[in-house]
């Protein structure tokens, strides 16, 4: 009977020894695992964005659109369509007769307002001048509200007409 209880103790301790590896084995990888958690974590941590880097790309992407913004209106005005100044200039050297030069021009294009002198040996041409500017495009639908032609005095010289023509808009109306 000694025996068998010297027996069974013997195994009842294999067991245990059996069972304690077990658990020093799963204790260790439970330690491995919350490594890797805590690991996890801090990569997690770091991949969040950073509140002041989200911050300064919002301002540079406000930035950045209101160039665009700014850009086009710019590309607006110097285009070649009617409403720019380039095609309004270009519509001006196209049609302008000999004899007659422009001594002054003004474009202004908010309010639209413009504002042409010049000088010319017959006054006839500023009135054929104004109708060919009608037909360009850039000038479609303009009015002058002011139109003066003068003659030098006596004694200077009387083989040039200055002339002015402007739209009401350009506040030139009383020069």
């Amino acid at each position: 009977m000694l025996l068998i209880v010297a027996g069974l103790t013997g195994w009842g301790h294999w067991q245990n020894r059996q069972l304690e590896m077990r658990v020093a084995a799963v204790e260790r990888q439970n330690q491995s695992l919350e490594q890797a958690v805590a690991t996890m974590a801090s990569q997690v941590q770091a991949r969040k964005p950073d509140q002041e880097l989200e911050a300064a790309l919002e301002r540079v992407t406000e930035t950045i659109v209101r160039r665009q913004r700014l850009l086009e209106r710019v590309e607006g005005l110097t285009s070649g369509g009617a409403a720019g100044f380039s095609g309004r200039l270009a519509a001006l050297a196209r049609q302008i007769p000999d004899d007659l030069w422009l001594t002054f021009v003004r474009l202004q294009a908010a309010p639209s307002a413009m504002r042409l002198e010049g000088q010319t040996r017959s006054a006839e041409l500023v009135p054929g001048y104004l109708e060919l500017l009608g037909q360009e495009p850039a000038f479609i639908g303009e009015t002058f509200s002011v139109f003066r032609l003068a003659c030098p005095e006596e004694g200077e010289a009387t083989q040039w007409v200055e002339f002015r023509v402007a739209t009401e808009q350009s506040g030139e109306v009383s020069q």
